[in-house]
């Protein structure tokens, strides 16, 4: 998550002329275009990482008691 906190509050100077407003607003607008996709991005690589964990991380194979077992010439059951 980002530290950039949404308003609709834009600090306009207030003498600034109407390209300037709208130059301030599309920054803004911009800015927050820009923090969304960044975080969509953050989330995303994220999911990824830990699915590729999950996907290296060794299962536990539930014979593998058993294999052990029939190793020593036991049996579990």
């Amino acid at each position: 998550m980002s530290a950039v906190v949404a308003t609709r509050a834009i600090a306009v100077p207030r003498g600034a002329s109407t390209i300037e407003r709208t130059s301030i607003r599309l920054a803004a607008a911009m800015t927050r275009w820009a923090t969304r996709r960044a975080e969509r991005r953050q989330d995303r690589r994220a999911a990824m990482l830990v699915s590729i964990k999950d996907e290296q991380t060794r299962k536990p194979d539930p014979r593998a008691t058993d294999h052990a077992l029939a190793q020593m010439g036991m049996r579990l059951r």
